[in-house]
């Protein structure tokens, strides 16, 4: 799935939260979005799935112009997590798993073979089997994250956006979610992940693009960000590097 943007200005409460944003998302491409808070980060992800209306610009899935197509439509071609989810809270973990087939299934209609198998997937995907008869409000924060990207595993589309999926988790819960993440990357599918922490794009790999009031100031690999003196520039704060004996390197705010 190649997603393009071109130009692309969006507006809210008489403010310009981006601007001329042109990007192109490569078919199966692992892209990690940074940036400060306010930057623009979710307020780019929302814009490509047209979540949010353009003051002015275009994007396309695949060459398809994103206006023309219904939610359905871009259901069964991006898969979206949020940051906040609201709603589910009494469902049971099945049944949220089951509405990423809603793309593919007309109204009233039962699920098929198919259905029940890219379900099966997704749940063995996220190791969340033993949750499935638990209700959403019995999960922690971790295992909650967890079925929500299982039910966007479920829904098969080529691409899937991740906003901030590992924020505010436990060690253990980050750490699990990386593995899903990174077992992503290396698929088929086109991987958009906006990243809180530093250390997630360098464990994913793939490209990094970096936006600031609005628009994008980096657009690279993910070696970019071994460089301080950029972080310094892009937050504002100081960063260090720590390299591990096996050759790994992870950044640390230097407090």
């Amino acid at each position: 799935m190649t997603i393009e943007a071109e130009k692309l200005t969006i507006r809210r409460l008489g403010r310009t939260v981006l601007q001329d944003v042109s990007l192109q998302i490569n078919d199966g491409e692992c892209l990690s979005i940074i940036g400060p808070n306010g930057a623009g980060k979710s307020t780019l992800m929302a814009g490509l799935l047209g979540l949010i209306p353009a003051a002015s610009g275009d994007v396309s899935l695949n060459g398809a112009p994103l206006g023309r197509l219904s939610r359905r439509e871009i259901a069964r071609r991006v898969a979206y997590v949020p940051q906040i989810h609201e709603g589910y809270m009494g469902f049971r973990v099945r049944d949220v798993v089951e509405t990423g087939r809603y793309a593919h299934v007309r109204p009233l209609d039962p699920l098929s073979e198919v259905d029940h198998r890219a379900i099966a997937e997704a749940v063995e995907a996220c190791r969340i089997g033993d949750l499935l008869d638990r209700t959403v409000d019995t999960l922690s924060g971790g295992e909650r994250q967890k079925v929500w990207i299982a039910a966007a595993l479920a829904q098969q589309a080529p691409a899937m956006f991740l906003d901030e999926p590992t924020n505010a988790l436990d060690p253990a819960h980050q750490a699990e979610l990386i593995r899903i993440m990174r077992h992503l990357a290396g698929g088929t599918r086109t991987l958009v992940v906006i990243c809180h922490d530093l250390n997630l794009p360098i464990a994913l790999g793939g490209r990094v693009v970096a936006i600031r009031e609005g628009r994008v100031v980096l657009d690279g690999g993910v070696e970019m960000l071994l460089d301080t003196a950029r972080l310094r520039e892009l937050f504002g704060a100081d960063f260090v590097l720590h390299r591990g004996e096996e050759g790994g390197v992870s950044i640390q705010l230097r407090v």
